[in-house]
């Protein structure tokens, strides 16, 4: 299946913030529905960004990470533990699905975010020479199937950082090549999925950069 890239911005009225964001997508070889889905979703002054990977591949994977992605676009927008408890109860008695949640909030420069399962995330900063990087706490489990809870971080996120999540089909490689100054994130995300993307799975990776107005 050939790549999938996608991306756009979205300003936030109350301050002069902006998230650039980009997707790349592609499905395991062979198959034509792919098991990793992603959500952003305005609510107010915060952005929830979500990358799911259903367990497995194929038309029953895609169908565990569409209802878990569904049920964080319709419900409310609380805490990132209560939304985790949420697609957990929608996805019983389906596969299952592996799942990266982060409640941005651009004006105050913080982010919430968890994951469950075997999905990254990187937060970074855009500068030149930085080594700066924070990954995201992932806990072992499926949600639909085995949910232990979450680890619930609370950071930093100002301007010039960016977000990255990643499902497994994507090579922990990446890391070595994070965007280091300002780059088009649809540029960056569709040169790292061809780069370090794996071919035997589907495989998504999402960027968001915090940037201002004129950034």
């Amino acid at each position: 299946m050939a790549m999938n890239a996608e991306g756009g911005s979205i300003a936030f009225d109350a301050g002069e913030a902006r998230i650039d964001w980009a997707v790349a997508q592609a499905s395991k070889s062979g198959c034509t529905a792919c098991g990793d889905g992603y959500l952003l979703r305005r609510d107010g002054s915060r952005l929830l960004v979500a990358l799911a990977d259903g367990v497995g591949s194929g038309p029953q994977a895609r169908d565990a990470a569409s209802a878990c992605l569904e049920e964080l676009a319709a419900g409310a927008v609380r805490g990132v533990a209560e939304l985790f408890e949420a697609a957990h109860g929608r996805l019983l008695g389906t596969r299952g699905a592996a799942l990266a949640v982060a409640l941005i909030d651009p004006d105050q420069e913080v982010v919430e975010w968890a994951a469950l399962g075997d999905v990254e995330g990187i937060i970074c900063q855009m500068q030149p020479g930085s080594a700066e990087s924070s990954a995201i706490m992932q806990k072992g489990g499926t949600l639909g199937v085995h949910f232990p809870g979450v680890f619930c971080q609370s950071q930093k996120f100002p301007r010039q950082h960016v977000l990255i999540f990643a499902s497994d089909g994507v090579s922990r490689q990446f890391r070595n090549a994070l965007p280091r100054a300002q780059v088009p994130p649809q540029e960056w995300a569709a040169s790292c999925l061809d780069e370090y993307g794996r071919e035997h799975d589907d495989r998504t990776i999402l960027i968001a950069a915090h940037c201002g107005r004129e950034g």
